[in-house]
């Protein structure tokens, strides 16, 4: 038994199997028609491509898949770094990593850590863009004055299970409040990222 929501797949534990296994078949599907197109592609055509047609659909969602199976995890990095490939257009024996750093891309799991805390970013600074967000990230406050009062930190959710340590806020807690102080006490998004 699974439900749909907003496009994102989840079964009755929580797990994202299912959504993961339909990312990427409709991914394969799309890279399967471009790669024979790709002879009459130009680079920056193929990067346009990925961005908007490949990306879009493997990242959808990404701030919420937190703490992934190492399975689901890996099929996801699969298929991002078989983008990468058809993005630089290197052969296929050609290390994923080479590809990452000749466009300039994050591993999948740091691109994944990177949109959560984007998604953080905008609640903390701008709540008025994102109104049913704030709910779940909250600033952290103390009753007394403390040194860390000078930072922005977040409340990580308190879990008594596997499953309370999955949520959203809570790794987002946890990672926000590990950043350095100069990065979240920045205004400007822009400079954040």
């Amino acid at each position: 038994m699974y439900s749909k929501l907003l496009g994102v797949i989840i079964d009755n534990n929580l797990k994202y199997d299912m959504h993961v296994n339909q990312i990427i078949k409709m991914v394969n599907k799309k890279l399967g028609s471009l790669y024979k197109n790709k002879p009459f592609l130009t680079p920056l055509a193929r990067t346009a491509i990925a961005h908007t047609h490949l990306l879009s659909i493997l990242l959808y969602a990404s701030p919420i898949l937190t703490n992934l199976n190492k399975t689901d995890l890996r099929k996801l990095s699969s298929c991002y770094n078989q983008i990468s490939r058809f993005t630089t257009g290197t052969p296929y024996r050609t290390h994923h990593c080479q590809n990452l750093n000749l466009l300039e891309w994050l591993e999948l799991p740091r691109l994944i850590q990177y949109n959560q805390l984007t998604v953080a970013f905008k609640v903390i600074n701008h709540p008025e863009k994102m109104p049913s967000l704030i709910n779940i990230i909250h600033p952290y406050k103390n009753a007394r004055p403390l040194r860390s009062t000078t930072k922005l930190l977040v409340q990580s959710v308190k879990a008594n299970n596997l499953f309370g340590e999955s949520l959203f806020a809570n790794s987002v807690g946890k990672t926000w409040n590990l950043l350095p102080s100069d990065l979240t006490l920045n205004p400007s998004l822009n400079q954040f990222k």
